[in-house]
């Protein structure tokens, strides 16, 4: 499911930064490019990003820790891919009170990279 946002166009191949919206109870789509570049463009779930980086803002992550107060400082770029229903066979996770870094959900390793990405029902999951 996917809600383009103010009538933005959303494109595969681009490149773009997802994140979890805690307002919308979705993932928000910030296109890293183009005529919207550093803007949403949509809203959805079970979005597939390729060649994914794992972000965290050290700055914003200090904050949170500091005001205990939730913001947007964690985030998954890279190529949106489109929609699907199903999951990859890993899951991720971030908690800024807890962990420093995106961290695999059975190993506790740090994830900064990942072929493969869906982002579903408050679930990071790849491969």
């Amino acid at each position: 499911m996917l809600q383009l946002y103010k009538s933005r166009s959303l494109e595969v191949g681009g490149k773009v930064r997802v994140y979890f919206n805690l307002h919308t109870n979705l993932f928000s789509v910030v296109s890293m490019e183009g005529k919207h570049k550093g803007k949403v463009v949509a809203h959805g779930n079970g979005i597939i990003i390729a060649e994914a980086e794992f972000k965290v803002n050290k700055a914003g992550q200090e904050q949170v820790r500091k005001t205990k107060r939730k913001s947007v400082h964690a985030y998954v770029d890279g190529i949106f891919i489109g929609l699907t229903d199903e999951t990859l066979n890993k899951q991720a996770y971030y908690n800024p009170y807890l962990t420093d870094y995106f961290m695999d959900w059975e190993s506790k390793e740090n994830v900064f990279n990942a072929k493969a990405v869906v982002l579903k029902d408050k679930r990071v999951t790849y491969s």
